[in-house]
């Protein structure tokens, strides 16, 4: 996973070389497919409102399914995040724009499994902490694509602490200027 986000940081970088300026978006919504490992698929979705060229403040939506059946044993897992913080975003070139962020708040984990003719509930509620970045690419001046989001994402669930890598993509709507 290092070494993914290594390289992602590095493509991000190249990427901002020319100095291209652009209208800053007022606002961007996001929407798209996210992966959590383990066969854990969902989607991720966020609001930015940017304060300027640099600095944007976010509220991010998850949620993350996985279901594993064996011949007499069956387990959903659904696990949804609520994080809000800041995004640090280098426009300096007007067809990509790489971010980073840090986003607290929290999440819940639903887990129910079915055994041996027993159904067992397991719910928790969590503090979450997200640390990531990724890459937009613009197609338009309302529209971009969000070619990658690479995420490290923690809980605390039923007493243990979780790790867990999130990669996410999908359409970014563009919003007003400043």
């Amino acid at each position: 996973m290092r070494r993914l986000f290594f390289a992602a940081t590095l493509v991000a970088l190249a990427a901002v070389g020319t100095r291209a300026q652009e209208a800053t978006p007022r606002a961007e919504v996001f929407g798209g497919y996210s992966y959590g490992g383990a066969g854990s698929h969902g989607w991720d979705g966020s609001v930015a409102f940017n304060a300027n060229r640099w600095l944007g403040l976010v509220a991010d939506f998850g949620g993350q399914y996985t279901s594993i059946d064996a011949p007499d044993s069956s387990e959903r897992i659904r696990t949804h995040s609520f994080l809000f913080g800041p995004r640090f975003s280098a426009r300096q070139n007007r067809h990509v724009t790489p971010f980073a962020h840090a986003l607290f708040g929290a999440a819940h984990n639903d887990s129910r499994a079915h055994e041996a003719g027993l159904d067992l509930h397991f719910a928790d509620n969590s503090f979450a902490l997200v640390l990531g970045g990724g890459l937009d690419v613009r197609l338009s001046r309302h529209v971009a694509v969000r070619a990658f989001q690479f995420d490290y994402l923690r809980t605390g669930f039923f007493g243990g602490t979780q790790h867990k890598g999130r990669i996410a993509f999908g359409l970014v709507l563009r919003l007003g200027s400043k």
